[in-house]
């Protein structure tokens, strides 16, 4: 999923808590950004359990790339 997404670009999960947290392990990894968590709509007709949680992508750069722009 990582190579899908474009720097910057948003990953919406919706599950239930076991996997979010799961996801939440691997973001510092990814460098992927946690941006919002709700709760689905108690109006749903669906469990309660699930999660909606909003990540962004941020943009890697390299040692490199810093030196270039000083």
């Amino acid at each position: 999923m990582d190579r899908i997404v474009r720097p910057t670009g948003f990953i919406i999960f919706r599950d239930k808590q076991p996997m979010i947290d799961f996801v939440k392990k691997y973001l510092t990894a990814l460098h992927w950004e946690a941006v919002a968590t709700a709760d689905s709509s108690s109006d749903s007709v669906q469990d309660g359990d699930e999660i909606v949680f909003i990540i962004q992508k941020k943009l890697w750069l390299t040692t490199e790339s810093f030196r270039d722009t000083e």
